[in-house]
């Protein structure tokens, strides 16, 4: 059925491929005598998803549906198209926010158990602008974990990833630490040559940290169950396995190929 607004005919299309996304709402008990925001807004993951949603527009075809719903008039057809020359003494390439990283080994149970996250993840956790205002919580249940592992995800002879993951795992300790009152953390992960050889003897004088030099190997926890999670990890060639709260997995980032092919255009080195 075709509608009309602000005078231009609108055609719905019943097959977009992904719905609008509800927006959450604070439960009608939890609105009762107070002025709560009903309204909790979108979970970083969900509004990224909104905004990479497609809407399925058929490519532009002058029909000027995106006008005539944008509300806040943002759309201008009267601006002319413009090439422009600029001049800049430096270009700086970044890796964006994308957050893409290289696949790691699926039984460390990301994806599957919501208390385990990645270090991008932990890091937007500890930011006090981030979605939990720098409260170390458990994704699960909200709850405050008292033991955290961060481990090694990419495995490899990469030295200069393993010493700058490693580095990373153990500031985010120090500032969970900070954070939290009573709080074990744990860093469970092979220990490259240039990490032993400039950090190592600082690291283990962390209170509240422990270094293991190891492999993660997997991750089990019982179904529907509020049990801790429980790592299974290679440490001097014995198996050994500890619960833990909340487990963070250390990523190695992905460049995308057009990030790869402007930086040899640019010949720049992408930050």
């Amino acid at each position: 059925m075709i509608y009309e607004k602000e005078k231009r005919y609108i055609i719905p299309f019943d097959d977009v491929p992904s719905p609008r996304a509800e927006m959450p709402e604070i439960s009608v008990d939890e609105r009762r005598e107070n002025f709560t925001e009903v309204e909790t807004g979108f979970p970083e993951d969900m509004a990224i998803q909104e905004a990479r949603r497609c809407l399925s527009c058929r490519r532009c075809l002058g029909c000027a549906l995106c006008w005539a719903e944008c509300k806040p008039e943002a759309i201008d057809f009267d601006i002319p198209d413009q090439e422009l020359e600029l001049e800049f003494d430096e270009v700086i390439i970044t890796k964006g926010q994308e957050n893409a990283f290289y696949p790691f080994n699926p039984q460390l149970g990301y994806g599957k158990y919501p208390d385990v996250i990645t270090d991008l993840q932990f890091e937007r956790m500890l930011s006090p602008t981030g979605p939990f205002n720098g409260i170390v919580v458990s994704p699960l249940d909200g709850e405050i974990p008292g033991r955290i592992a961060i481990v090694q995800g990419h495995i490899g002879n990469d030295e200069t990833h393993l010493l700058s993951s490693l580095v990373l795992g153990v500031n985010q300790s120090v500032i969970a630490l900070d954070k939290t009152k009573d709080l074990e953390m744990v860093l469970i992960s092979p220990l490259c040559e240039s990490f032993q050889k400039k950090f190592f003897a600082q690291a283990e004088k962390i209170p509240g940290l422990q270094i293991i030099e190891g492999s993660p190997e997997s991750v089990e926890k019982e179904r529907n169950a509020k049990e801790p999670l429980l790592l299974k990890y290679s440490e001097n060639g014995e198996d050994k396995q500890k619960a833990f709260d909340l487990i963070v997995i250390l990523t190695k980032p992905k460049i995308s190929p057009e990030l790869e092919s402007l930086s040899k255009k640019l010949k720049q080195d992408i930050v």
